[in-house]
């Protein structure tokens, strides 16, 4: 068996250096897990100000699943049916958010306090109010 090979060829420096180059890749990841961190605690002032439009059913549970992200503080609600039994809950988990029976009101009194909009109606309503958001400059 021959130990050193005197004359190497392109394929086999290729390949020579290719697993070289991944080893002394490979060794700059530590492979060993690590604990997770804590999340990041979110200042009060570093969320967004979401209005939610259409807050009853699937409206409802989409809110809920934005809230406990943490990252927004709901400001306004607006239904057409607010106060129907579907609306009840969200309004109950968010009394201090304004309400409002008419999106363009709620444009009209608090456009400078939302900084992001949901809208959660059915799709022959959906159009009016996404686009009027996004004319007066907020995410959607």
């Amino acid at each position: 068996m021959q130990l050193i090979q005197k004359h190497m060829d392109r394929r086999d420096f290729l390949k020579n250096g290719s697993l070289l180059a991944g080893g002394l890749l490979l060794s700059k990841f530590d492979l060993q897990a690590k604990p997770k961190s804590k999340p990041r605690k979110i200042a009060a002032n570093e969320k967004v100000n979401l209005a939610c439009i259409g807050i009853g059913n699937r409206g409802a549970d989409v809110i809920k699943e934005l809230y406990k992200t943490g990252h927004c503080n709901v400001v306004a609600l607006c239904d057409t049916d607010m106060g129907a039994t579907h609306t009840l809950e969200i309004m109950k988990k968010f009394p201090n958010a304004k309400q409002f029976l008419d999106f363009r009101q709620m444009f009209d009194k608090m456009s400078n306090e939302i900084d992001a909009v949901f809208v959660g109606t059915p799709d022959h309503s959906h159009f009016a109010a996404s686009m009027l958001s996004m004319s007066l400059g907020k995410h959607l």
